[in-house]
């Protein structure tokens, strides 16, 4: 550290004595972007209500990083006033800035933020589409559901499938064929496996038939565990015979899972085969299909 630094403040005193003021004073340190960040984090850390404004006029500081640990320390102390400089935060020509202002967005859940959210969702940055849409879950708004719907086609992975994620948080059933569709893409498992999550969350019988034809059909054993979970969740009879026949799979885990679908359902068609299963070669199987065979005695009583 050079001469002109020697009266610099010393964060890691300040810390120790959790001297909020002096902290506030050094995020001001215009000599040193690194302090600045560094009393960023620590103020939100201390959680001082006094903090809120420096913090918010620090959400357009010159350094990105400072601008980062502004955003993460603004949400720790809750004031709400910091929801409009945070919508700015999502046009910073940082992108981790970006991501950062959308999953705080997210956290705090204004309804203001639904529609530059919505905006974030076309941002050329993957990271920040993906937690552009994962805040709309969040926020959980039903204003959000079409552009959700929309960016079920996004070209990235990860997004499509935090989409998925929303979309059964939010909970509308406009998005039951869109998902349904989903469960048919064919560039990656996580995709489908979230669109099954979020087809139990929503809950609708629609589902059920698409979800049997994941089960029967698919050849990636993450994705028909997810299937028969989902089928179990949303509980329709139909689902009944897939999963008897999916207790005698060579995999272990989807036959615990079909156990455990079974079970919820509690129909009485599955009792024998849930007998059967409680002699399955594995602990785990064994476990669950005995919590299933209980629940579907109980149900038939």
């Amino acid at each position: 550290m050079g001469f002109r630094d020697l009266f610099a403040p010393n964060v890691a005193k300040l810390k120790d004595k959790k001297d909020s003021e002096g902290l506030i004073r050094a995020l001001s340190y215009k000599k040193d972007a690194e302090i600045r960040e560094i009393s960023a984090r620590i103020l939100g850390e201390i959680g001082d209500a006094r903090a809120a404004d420096p913090l918010i006029q620090a959400l357009r500081d010159e350094d990105s990083g400072v601008r980062h640990q502004a955003a993460r320390a603004v949400v720790k102390i809750g004031d709400a006033r910091a929801v409009d400089p945070l919508i700015q935060a999502l046009r910073d020509e940082n992108a981790d800035v970006r991501v950062e202002a959308a999953k705080i967005l997210g956290e705090i859940g204004d309804a203001r933020a639904v529609d530059p959210l919505i905006g974030a969702l076309k941002d050329e940055n993957e990271d920040v589409r993906y937690q552009a849409g994962n805040s709309l879950g969040e926020v959980g708004d039903p204003r959000a559901v079409d552009a959700l719907i929309q960016a079920l086609a996004d070209k990235g992975a990860s997004v499509r499938a935090g989409v998925g994620d929303s979309l059964g948080e939010i909970g509308n059933e406009n998005a039951i064929e869109p998902l349904v569709k989903v469960l048919r893409d064919d560039d990656t498992r996580i995709v489908r496996e979230r669109a099954a999550w979020a087809l139990a969350k929503i809950g609708d019988v629609r589902a059920v038939d698409p979800l049997i034809q994941v089960l029967m059909d698919d050849d990636t054993r993450d994705v028909k565990d997810q299937a028969a979970w989902a089928l179990g969740k949303i509980g329709n009879v139909r689902a009944v015979d897939p999963l008897v026949e999916a207790l005698r799979d060579g995999d272990e885990n989807m036959r615990m899972q079909a156990a455990k679908a079974l079970g919820e359902i509690g129909d009485e068609r599955a009792i024998g085969p849930l007998n059967e299963a409680i002699e399955d070669e594995n602990a785990w199987v064994r476990m669950h299909a005995e919590t299933a065979l209980r629940q579907c005695k109980k149900r038939k009583v």
